[in-house]
This record gives structure tokens, C-alpha cells and sequence, in this order.
């Protein structure tokens, strides 16, 4: 299932969904994403894995993580969260360290509510 997107202009929410992908189907997602008319600065993205089937090696989390840092200014992007099923899901993990260690507000949730909750706090 390939990389999609919604944008709920009303929440100021971006829900990506799809399977893993690469970093170059990522990349090709956010330019589309950065050239519809809705998206916005100030946006949250949620990044809803729980119907992934195919994980990403480290070193593709790496790759998707370079992209998601040189578009993150362009698109405005306010807070980014993603959700797992439950359990430990290595590429989020690998995905929120390093995340975490470039200081993008960037976290990995196993629960959809908590993602939003902190997708949505001030």
C-alpha cells in the first residue's frame, strides 16, 4: 500500500498513511504534499504505521529522517507523531532517537490517542 496523505484543514492535521517506504517515496510525498493548496505552516503530521506490513532497514529510517529534515522548514511543519500498533516497532524507534537527537519534535506513539493528544498540546 503506497504512501497517502489527508489534510484536515479544520484540526490543522496531516494523517499519512501507507506501508514503509523508501526514502525517495518519501521525498515525493512531501514536495506533493508542500504543493497542495491546503498545507500550510503551522500543520501537525500524523503518521498512522498501524496497517504497515513491511518494515525499513536503519538505514532506510536514516534516509527518510535526512529527507524529513530538509523539507520540515519548507512545509511548516509544527509537530510530527507517529503511530505503531502496539509493541516495539524498530524503524519508530530508530525513527524518534534519531528525531530526538536532532531535535525535531518528532515522537513515536503506540497509542492514537496519545499521538494526537501531543500532536495538539500548546
Amino acid at each position: 500500500m503506497p504512501l497517502n496523505y489527508r489534510i484536515d484543514d479544520a484540526n490543522g492535521l496531516v494523517t499519512i498513511t501507507g506501508d514503509y517506504a523508501s526514502p525517495d517515496d518519501w521525498h515525493t510525498l512531501l514536495t506533493t504534499i508542500e504543493r497542495d493548496p491546503a498545507c500550510r505552516p503551522g500543520l501537525a503530521f500524523l503518521r498512522d504505521l498501524r496497517q504497515s506490513q513491511h518494515p525499513v532497514s536503519a538505514q532506510a529510517v536514516m534516509g527518510i529522517i535526512g529527507v524529513v529534515r530538509a523539507l520540515w522548514p519548507r512545509l511548516g511543519v509544527k509537530r510530527a507523531a507517529m503511530v505503531t500498533r502496539p509493541g516495539i516497532d524498530v524503524p519508530a524507534v530508530i525513527a524518534h532517537a534519531l528525531a530526538e537527537d536532532e531535535q525535531m519534535p518528532l515522537r513515536a506513539f503506540d497509542s492514537y490517542d496519545d499521538a494526537l493528544a501531543w500532536l495538539t498540546a500548546p
